[in-house]
């Protein structure tokens, strides 16, 4: 009876199948260890191959450094005059013998890059021209000590690297070159290098950056591209330094190893194929695998068999809640099982009874707001609404279980958006959207997106919203007011000068310059006098009707203040901009009103100007079109005069 109770626990049953596979996994201890030693292995042999490169790229380093600083310390020593250098030039390059050792050829190059010396004199290079080769053009430029990059030498057509220091007079001026050549299949520097190897089939490589193979040492191959299709040495080419493993120029997996060098850019490559270096892993590995199939199909059939009897209590329980939860099971969930799971059935059914009351209540203070309200599943079926939303979709009876999509469009700047647009966007506080009902209805709401249990296949979408028409209504009354003269219905000063800023901005790419009209009305003083302030009010709104029937629907009419008005036209040129003027000022002559047996009238000085690149600013062009507006009024009034802007500045011309 205890026991049977102690094993009426979920946990206790979970203790017991863990201390059951514990004794298993004590099994097979052995082959975890053998894994261990797997890893150790591989490390190493990543190691090794490491190690190798490192070791060949800083010997390389200090071999090439012990040459280019014995070199530049003997062309440092044949500070002369250039013309004791030339004449001296054989002897020099013969007395040099500690760079005979050092390199497989000696030059002495003067200024211009013809050889005037070498050693041995087998080589045949006395009188060439050097000045096209890289190192020279290094040399003579930078003033400064090299190592070329690989090149075809002139001896036989063999590759080789050249080693070169600048030679100075006592003044300091460049001279010459002193060079000393290697050749790549010599046996000066290179022939040690290629002859390493790592194991049996294991090789290093010497490239440099540029892509030249330098030293092959599987293939002996130099002077040849390095092959692009390798990841590593591709990545060596931009620098790259590490050890990986990766397909090698053979095809074959290997370890590489890559390590950059410091005197020249090159870099060496250690290659060590995979088969040959983990063939201790594979041995162990063999032994391994059979230890682990074994485990397996020992361990896996016990766990699967446990853990599921453990668990099916546990899974119907979670097949009753989602059926409670979609509405197809009305009693509470039951489910036999340990005492734990019993306890969950409990404490859900509690939850269920509690929420459910509190959806009530909230479905009920849903019903009474403004907002619409409602919730979709991910194929826009509508699975609740209140009565605000019901109204907004256009439905008279009850919308649940019907496509809201189906029933509404709804468009932001336009564009309509779909199911999937909601879907796959993120939530949304507040956005000004149309909405088209299907009873054909447009109406502007401010609408908000919540998504719930997102991605899930049981994802659902909660809209909100609002009627926003008299908030956008009043918007743009406001707007409206904001860049408009109350009077005449035309633009006021602040939307006629954002205008023409704009027109300055764009007159360096106008082919036909905008154009600015200033109006000022003459006698306008004694019409408000005579005949009262409404009277005058009446006499601006037809001339501002006058304007706007006479110009084009692409210009700009305003009304500056008083009896000022302003008119711009885009790409109009003066010409046809002043036969404009003189209609509109004759317009405004023979415009009268007649009141209590009176006739009242007034005329326009008008004063235009053109609109150029140069223009600082509005305020210059404002200035140059109200000069016109002061010599038409000292001119008599009620005439036309145009202001030619300024020639462009001379400065501009240039």
């Amino acid at each position: 009876m205890l026991i049977q109770r102690w094993f009426g626990s979920l946990v206790n049953r979970a203790v017991a199948l863990v201390a059951s596979v514990a004794l298993v996994i004590a099994l097979i201890v052995a082959g975890a260890g053998s894994l261990l030693s797997r890893a150790e292995l591989e490390q190493q042999a990543i190691n090794q191959v490491a190690t190798i490169a490192e070791l060949v790229a800083v010997e390389l380093d200090v071999k090439l450094g012990q040459r280019l600083n014995i070199l530049t310390e003997v062309a440092e020593s044949l500070t002369m005059s250039e013309a004791a250098l030339l004449g001296r030039a054989r002897v020099l390059v013969q007395q040099q013998v500690a760079l005979h050792h050092q390199f497989d050829g000696l030059y002495l190059i003067d200024s211009e890059g013809l050889v005037r010396a070498e050693y041995p004199k087998a080589y045949e290079q006395t009188g060439f021209d050097v000045s096209h080769r890289e190192y020279f053009q290094r040399v003579s430029s930078r003033l400064t000590p090299v190592i070329s990059e690989p090149y075809v030498s002139n001896y036989r057509d063999k590759p080789a690297v050249m080693i070169a220091a600048p030679v100075f007079n006592h003044q300091g001026r460049f001279i010459g070159v002193l060079g000393g050549a290697i050749l790549l299949e010599g046996d000066n520097l290179m022939e040690e290098f290629a002859s390493l190897s790592i194991g049996q089939t294991g090789y290093l490589k010497l490239a440099s950056r540029r892509g030249i193979i330098v030293s092959h040492g599987a293939t002996g191959e130099v002077m040849v591209p390095v092959p692009e299709d390798n990841p590593a040495m591709t990545a060596a080419l931009n620098g790259f330094e590490g050890t990986t493993q990766d397909r090698s120029s053979t095809g074959q997996e290997s370890i590489i190893s890559v390590r950059q060098m410091a005197q020249v850019p090159w870099f060496v490559a250690a290659v060590w194929p995979a088969r040959e270096a983990y063939a201790p892993i594979t041995r162990v590995g063999d032994i391994s695998v059979w230890i682990l199939l074994a485990t397996f199909l020992i361990v896996v059939p016990l766990a699967l068999w446990g853990f599921r009897r453990l668990m099916a209590p546990l899974q119907t329980l979670g097949v009753q809640i989602e059926e409670r939860y979609r509405g197809t099971r009305l009693s509470p969930v039951d489910v036999a099982g340990g005492r734990e799971i019993r306890r969950v059935a409990e404490t859900f059914n509690n939850v269920t009874e509690r929420l459910y009351h509190e959806q009530r209540r909230a479905e009920n203070i849903l019903g009474v707001l403004r907002e619409g309200v409602l919730m979709v599943d991910a194929d826009g079926l509508v699975r609740f609404a209140n009565g605000a939303a019901c109204w907004f979709v256009g439905s008279e009876a009850d919308c649940i279980d019907r496509n809201l999509f189906e029933m509404v469009t709804i468009s932001v700047d336009g564009k309509p958006w779909s199911r999937e647009d909601f879907l796959n966007g993120e939530d949304i506080d507040s956005l000004d959207a149309v909405l088209r009902n299907s009873r054909g209805v447009e109406l502007d709401v401010d609408l908000a997106l919540l998504h719930l249990r997102k991605g899930l296949h049981n994802e659902q979408l909660v809209f909100v919203l609002r009627d926003d028409t008299e908030r956008r209504r009043e918007e743009q009354r406001l707007s409206w007011e904001a860049t408009h003269d109350s009077l005449t219905q035309v633009l006021n000063r602040r939307a006629f000068t954002a205008n023409l800023v704009k027109l300055l901005g764009d007159a360096a790419r106008d082919e036909v310059p905008s154009v600015l009209m200033l109006i000022d009305l003459d006698h306008f003083k004694p019409v408000n006098d005579q005949g009262g302030h409404l009277l005058g009010d009446d006499l601006l709104r037809q001339l501002a009707h006058l304007l706007r029937e006479s110009v084009r629907h692409s210009d700009i009419v305003a009304r500056l203040g008083g009896d000022e008005f302003g008119v711009i036209l885009p790409s109009c040129g003066l010409e046809p901009a002043e036969l404009l003027a003189e209609k509109i000022r004759a317009g405004v002559e023979a415009l009268r009103i007649e009141r209590d047996g009176r006739s009242f009238g007034v005329t326009a000085s008008i004063g235009l100007t053109d609109l150029t690149p140069w223009d600082t600013g509005p305020r210059e062009v404002v200035a140059r079109a109200d000069e016109g507006c002061y010599v038409a009024k000292s001119q008599g009034r009620n005439t036309v005069v145009v202001v030619p802007a300024p020639p462009e500045p001379a400065e501009s011309m240039d």
